[in-house]
């Protein structure tokens, strides 16, 4: 075991830098998981400018130089490529060496270094809740933990923690809604009546029907949700979405359909039908629709990108900052306030935890390019450097 601390280090140097396999990833969360010492040390690992100390308090290790230069070089660059910098890796030597000099002094102190600690307020990931809304008007708080049964005129719905689940019987032509909504710092899933299933992001309302009539499956939403669609050949499934109507009869796509933002609809299999006013266009696997003021747009793109966020991952493909940061506004149910207008058109590729606290996901981001975040409350200040 003497070189267990080397092996960590290895990990959250990899970590750093986006390049860790997903078994990698579960070793190093175990060990993030053993204790509260272990979360701390990791996230003071990752921080800006922690070597460069580390160097002076222990200069017979000169590591912190190394990592110095590494961050300024990285930072030259706005077009960010952290999932494919294996040369990078091979340049870390002396990040590794400095990591496990560190691990190995607070293994065996075994104190806390308050001078170290965040004094900013921890902000959480968010979690599984929702507030469901029957047919009579009555509203049901969701959350990871409620177990129970509801019953409606026309089904029976089972309430499982982070999902819910509906059975019916056909009911003919009446339709009985229930809506769903889920808030900024939330998830949720549920099944539908005839087994399609729905993953709902941060800041989604979804109203359905809790059984679908003879002709067709229609359900209307706001924000953000992956569809698995029950195939049904005599009863075609539709999403109304913002200006989209999504027709399908069995697959799997995105929706994004957020008020002024452009609206997306992202095929993973099947066909699909988009329709919006007068235009109408059916997708193939990989392509996407977006729809704007300025109309519609078809492109090919990697889906992976639009549907990890049900995945515990964010992944972004040269999106702009102004968009990744909407998005984890979102799920943190914090405030960005972008400082410096020149930020705007830095552009991020990545792959992000999404169960991470939002100190660790934003030092990725810092180590990554010339941003700084400040904290202020749930307020983070974003400036150029």
């Amino acid at each position: 075991m003497t070189d267990y601390p080397f092996q960590i280090a290895v990990l959250i140097q990899k970590s750093i830098v986006g390049v860790l396999t997903d078994e990698e990833r579960e070793q190093l969360e175990r060990w993030m998981a053993e204790s509260d010492e272990h979360e701390r040390m990791y996230r003071e690992f990752v921080r800006p400018g922690f070597l460069e100390e580390a160097r002076k308090e222990h200069h017979q290790f000169q590591a912190g130089e190394g990592y110095r230069r590494f961050v300024a070089g990285k930072r030259k660059s706005d077009r960010l490529r952290i999932g494919k910098r294996w040369a990078a890796v091979a340049a870390m030597g002396t990040l590794v060496i400095g990591v496990a000099l560190a691990f190995l002094l607070r293994e065996q102190s075994g104190t806390e270094q308050d001078g170290h600690l965040p004094v900013a307020e921890v902000i959480k990931p968010g979690k599984a809740g929702a507030v469901l809304t029957l047919s009579d008007g009555r509203q049901v708080v969701l959350s990871d933990s409620l177990e129970t049964q509801l019953k409606e005129r026309t089904a029976d719905i089972r309430v499982q923690g982070k999902r819910l689940d509906y059975s019916a019987e056909h009911v003919g032509p009446l339709l009985v809604y229930n809506t769903i909504t889920v808030p900024r710092g939330g998830e949720y899933q549920l099944t539908l009546a005839d087994g399609t299933q729905v993953w709902l992001n941060a800041e989604t309302e979804l109203k359905y029907p809790v059984a679908f009539a003879d002709e067709v499956r229609e359900v209307m939403l706001t924000g953000e949700a992956y569809f698995e669609v029950a195939k049904n050949v005599s009863r075609p499934f539709v999403v109304k979405a913002g200006q989209l109507d999504i027709k399908v009869l069995g697959t799997s796509f995105n929706v994004k359909a957020y008020p002024s933002e452009t609206q997306q609809a992202t095929l993973v299999q099947g066909k699909v039908e988009v329709c919006a006013g007068n235009y109408s266009r059916k997708l193939q696997p990989g392509e996407q629709l977006n729809y704007s003021s300025e109309g519609p747009e078809i492109r090919n793109v990697d889906v992976k990108a639009y549907t990890a966020w049900k995945d515990r991952r964010f992944v972004f493909n040269d999106d702009l900052l102004e968009e990744v940061i909407r998005k984890l506004g979102r799920w943190y149910d914090v405030e960005f306030i972008l400082r410096d207008a020149e930020v705007r058109e830095i552009r991020f590729t990545g792959n992000l935890p999404k169960y991470r606290n939002l100190d660790q996901v934003l030092n990725k981001l810092e180590l990554t390019t010339h941003i700084r975040f400040v904290q202020d409350g749930r307020a983070i200040e974003v400036f150029a450097e």
